[in-house]
């Protein structure tokens, strides 16, 4: 539960789709400065999360029984790591891929019924998220808070960049890292009848030593594979933009083109009418020229028989 002002805001605020995040923050930032100048300030400040964060922050509400089995899976992982289990590392790990791949089902159902169906980019900075959230104890807090602003990212077991992923209050100091106890050192008596159980352990531990090992490749093998997916998928997206780009210049040119051909079908319609009706009067007047050359003929051949009977 909140325990601060702003962190109760926050819980509300992050709770909404982006859509109606700045508008509800400004609403909220204004009603909070009647009372507390400081604290409206500090409200208005709050960014709008993005599509991956939003998603997550959805998914913490609205499945806990999924987020409580990832934070146990992420202490099992965290304490194998430690300890150099590599058999432990590989079936924890098999198990949260496959606890994330329904989580990442019940994001997507998330963003469907909310008419923002996510992009395989968004699915890959949530599922990148939910992977951070196991490998270090103060990103899991921070991801079970459900105000994230931002996705997480994990590289191999390294701490995780928490900075300015939350809203509101957060573990902004790490906690204190788990320090494995270092075995008490043998008596003499247990060196020498010990000697065979040394060399076992010293086995042991290369074996540990070596599966962590492989398990720390194939996580940074997973990172880099994402990181491709995640360039991949910008470029698809800078190459749809640039399509896009161009599909509008294309349209705007040819609605341009048609405006114009619309405007000279006007014009020419004028015309054609101005036309034919210039052509009807000059009809007219060569029918009337056509009637006065008639009488003209008639009047010449009158006046050339008159002329004739003179003679």
């Amino acid at each position: 539960m909140a325990t601060d002002p702003l962190t109760a805001a926050a819980d509300e605020l992050y709770a909404l789709v982006p859509e109606e995040f700045t508008a509800a923050r400004n609403a909220r930032a204004k009603e909070a400065k009647a009372d507390d100048r400081e604290l409206g300030a500090r409200v208005g400040e709050l960014k709008r999360p993005s599509p991956a964060a939003w998603i997550v922050n959805r998914l913490v509400r609205e499945h806990p029984d999924t987020i409580d089995e990832l934070s146990r899976l992420g202490v099992e992982l965290r304490e194998a790591q430690a300890a150099g289990d590599g058999t432990s590392l590989t079936t924890i790990g098999s198990g949260r891929r496959k606890l994330i791949s329904a989580a990442l089902e019940q994001a997507n159902e998330i963003a469907d019924a909310a008419g923002r169906p996510p992009s395989r980019a968004v699915l890959d900075e949530v599922e990148q998220t939910l992977i951070a959230a196991t490998v270090d104890e103060s990103a899991g807090e921070a991801f079970r808070t459900g105000r994230l602003v931002r996705s997480l990212q994990a590289v191999g077991f390294e701490d995780v960049d928490l900075d300015g992923a939350v809203a509101g209050e957060a573990s902004a100091a790490r906690p204190t890292k788990r320090t494995t106890a270092r075995p008490a050192r043998s008596t003499s008596r247990e060196r020498q009848t010990g000697a065979d159980e040394h060399v076992a352990d010293a086995r042991a531990s290369a074996e540990r030593d070596t599966a962590a090992r492989a398990e720390r490749e194939r996580a940074e093998a997973d990172v880099r594979e994402a990181r491709d997916r995640a360039d991949e998928a910008k470029r698809a997206l800078a190459e749809a933009g640039d399509l896009l780009h161009a599909a509008e210049w294309n349209a705007d040119e040819l609605r341009d083109e048609r405006h114009d051909l619309e405007t000279r079908l006007k014009e020419l319609r004028t015309e054609i009418a101005d036309a034919e009706r210039d052509e009807r009067d000059a009809e007219r007047v060569r029918a009337k020229a056509a009637t006065a050359a008639a009488r003209a003929r008639d009047d010449v051949e009158a006046a050339e028989t008159a002329l004739d009977r003179l003679d």
